[in-house]
């Protein structure tokens, strides 16, 4: 297969199918790396003025900056190392966490942090280097050097080999990619406001520590609710250790074995559905799920038995020590693994009201998780167009 073919991406935009192929082009040819400095902490002339100063603890999820956390003054940047960055450079963090990436929506500086790259505007797109963060964060990992903590420098950096196409077609790579990611953090947001909303009600439909009503509440309830040990409702029962070699990845019933999700597959089962399981021990002590189908409970695996249906809904009580669940992570015991003890889960108390309000608690709990896991399917699924079109866009 010649150079040439090797250089043009599975999928082009409409004009670009028959256009030349791609070259491949070191970094600081179409950009300018620039390091970021520090002004002295000790003079107050230096700090708290109107330029965006970013340190690395700063770039996250967040695609675009334009507000810094700290700021300095013309004479802080004048009596330092740190330099003006225009809108539309690459923030680059350089060490301790290497590689991650945002784009400056506003002027300013970092800190000596940074490795940044301010694009040639005649041959680099900005969010079209941008959308290839990947590969420069993993370019960073690889070429870092340093014995007390990786870095990799500016000369470095700018070595970095990259496939460019021409600006036009740089340019719709480059606006198709920050649509996608737009659609991608409106999704985002639809999720967390989903989260928030079921954490408010969480506060809000079950009583405060010292309380026997909640604050919200459905119409035509108003009873006090009764504390109960969960040793007086329900029947808490350890699993039994099954070895990786009986497991199966084509098997039926899932193994819980003391994480926050499955960890395997088993012929057989030692529970049936809709029961509530508590992690005994390890890392996750103190975690709780509800398993909705018959399950293989190993032995680091509360699983919890409602003694009598007509009187407690498994969905109300899930959500109630859902919401408790700080007690048992927080409360482990001391010991080489951390663990929660049968005895614990036991003595543990809730508060209960009468099996109607409770069914339409448990019910509405269900609902709002039904909405996130949707929220969060849609959300995956973008992410997952995104990953398929940078394989397929990209060279």
């Amino acid at each position: 297969m010649s150079e040439s073919k090797k250089l043009i991406p599975k999928r082009r935009f409409k004009g670009f199918e028959g256009a030349s192929h791609w070259n491949i082009i070191q970094l600081g040819d179409i950009a300018d790396i620039i390091g970021g400095g520090t002004p002295s902490t000790n003079i107050k002339a230096f700090w708290n003025g109107n330029i965006d100063w970013y340190s690395p603890t700063e770039i996250g999820e967040q695609i675009y900056l334009n507000n810094s956390e700290k700021k300095i003054t013309q004479l802080g940047l004048e009596k330092s190392s740190a330099k003006i960055l225009p809108i539309g450079s690459i923030l680059y963090t350089s060490r301790a966490g290497i590689g991650n990436t945002a784009i400056l929506a506003k002027e300013g500086c970092t800190n000596q942090g940074f490795q940044s790259i301010v694009p040639d505007k005649n041959k680099l797109n900005s969010y079209f280097i941008y959308s290839r963060s990947k590969e420069l964060k993993k370019y960073g990992e690889i070429n870092g050097a340093g014995s007390t903590f990786t870095e990799i420098s500016g000369k470095q950096l700018a070595k970095m080999p990259i496939t460019l196409p021409n600006l036009k077609e740089q340019t719709q790579i480059g606006e198709f990619f920050k649509k996608l990611d737009n659609l991608i953090n409106t999704q985002q947001k639809k999720l967390e406001k989903a989260k928030t909303l079921k954490s408010a009600y969480l506060r809000e439909m079950f009583p405060n520590e010292g309380e026997l009503k909640p604050r919200l509440r459905f119409t035509g309830f108003n009873i006090s609710w009764k504390e109960k040990k969960l040793e007086e409702i329900t029947k808490t029962t350890i699993g039994e250790f099954v070895i990786k070699t009986k497991q199966n990845p084509n098997s039926p019933y899932p193994v819980y074995n003391g994480g926050i999700s499955y960890t395997g597959f088993y012929d057989e089962f030692n529970n049936e559905a809709n029961k509530i399981v508590i992690s005994a021990r390890g890392a996750n002590a103190g975690f709780i799920n509800i398993v909705r189908n018959r399950y293989w409970a190993g032995n680091s695996c509360y699983s919890i038995n409602i003694i009598n249906n007509t009187l407690l809904s498994i969905d109300y009580l899930f959500y109630s020590l859902k919401r408790n669940q700080h007690f048992f992570t927080q409360n482990q015991q001391a010991a080489n693994i951390p663990s929660v003890s049968k005895k614990e889960v036991e003595t543990f108390t809730v508060l209960l009201t009468n099996i109607t309000e409770q069914t339409k608690i448990g019910n509405f709990f269900k609902l709002l998780d039904d909405k996130i896991a949707l929220e969060q399917k849609k959300l995956d699924k973008l992410k997952n167009i995104k990953q398929a079109y940078l394989n397929e866009m990209f060279v």
